[in-house]
């Protein structure tokens, strides 16, 4: 007799739970309890990613409720035997013994099959890699992706052409603290450098790198601190495009960030060093991660432009 299928609800139920629960229960909260960043959370909840089983243990711990209810939708058991009979309850002992069988060839099945297609995968990806015509950017990045990334990184480079992603221009031309200031912030405390190199006239980049060091100074940052960590240049030349270069903590960004290590460990981090091209559009912030000959060829322009730079 096959074992009849349950449906898997638990992103529906993960979602539910955060939503009915006390207001201080907030998906921070939950990363933080189940040791994972606040990203894979929501992963979990759109359906992205799926849970190790120590992670859903934790999670049920977490909002005191039971495996099946988190991952099926079902009641507590002790709900379901409160209304079983004894007939019924043999009637389940019967299948799931019959079902034993079953189960362990399908078992088997799987093995075989995932060893088959982790083969054909290999296979294929080594085709691809070794084709001229597929190198060049490896992938789209979100926005929260790259802060997830900075916020692994020792040093922060940034080729810009207009007001950096840590402000936030006003049509009235004043600027605020902008998505990735709270990063910024937190890196600077730990010491992380940040160097800014601006493309274009220097009376327009001014004022960014005066309201920077002021912001950051309002949350308790010491000027040493940013004298030591914080250097803003410029160029009076052209640049087609943003670019951000992150010299990264592996071993905090595969602690931290487990799925963007799996991600990025083999196709877009080269060494520690991560490159991405920044994408301001409103409808589609983040960037575009390069592949080794791109970030490497940014690097070297970089490193020119830098040297060649007056301070601001």
């Amino acid at each position: 007799m096959d074992s009849i299928a349950r449906d898997v609800k638990f992103s529906e139920i993960l979602l539910s739970l955060l939503t009915s629960s006390s207001p201080t229960v907030t998906r921070k909260k939950l990363a933080s309890q189940i040791g994972v960043s606040e990203g894979t959370v929501s992963h979990y909840v759109n359906g992205r990613v799926r849970p190790s089983f120590e992670t859903l243990l934790r999670i049920a711990d977490f909002f005191n409720v039971s495996l099946d209810y988190l991952v099926h939708g079902e009641r507590a058991p002790s709900a379901v035997l409160a209304e079983d009979t004894l007939g019924l309850r043999a009637e389940m002992m019967r299948a799931m013994a019959e079902s034993l069988e079953h189960s362990g060839r399908q078992r088997d099945l799987i093995v075989r099959v995932n060893q088959r297609l982790h083969q054909q995968v290999e296979r294929v990806a080594r085709e691809i890699v070794g084709a001229p015509e597929n190198t060049g950017p490896v992938g789209m990045i979100s926005e929260p992706e790259a802060m997830a990334i900075e916020g692994c990184a020792t040093r922060v480079q940034v080729m810009a052409r207009q007001a950096p992603a840590d402000l936030t221009v006003a049509p009235d031309g004043t600027t605020e603290p902008g998505p990735f200031f709270g990063t910024m912030t937190d890196n600077v405390r730990r010491g992380v450098t940040y160097q800014y190199l601006f493309y274009g006239k220097r009376t327009g980049f001014v004022p960014y790198a005066t309201r920077l060091r002021e912001l950051l100074r309002s949350q308790d940052i010491r000027s040493d601190t940013l004298a030591e960590n914080l250097a803003f240049r410029n160029v009076d030349a052209d640049l087609i495009t943003g670019v951000c270069v992150y010299t990264v903590d592996t071993a905090m960004l595969e602690r931290r960030e487990p799925i963007l290590w799996e991600r990025f460990r083999d196709d877009g981090l080269f060494g520690d060093t991560f490159v991405y091209i920044s994408i301001r559009h409103k409808d589609a912030p983040g960037g575009v991660v390069l592949d080794a000959a791109h970030a490497e060829a940014c690097q070297r322009i970089l490193t020119r432009d830098w040297r060649q730079a007056g301070t601001l």
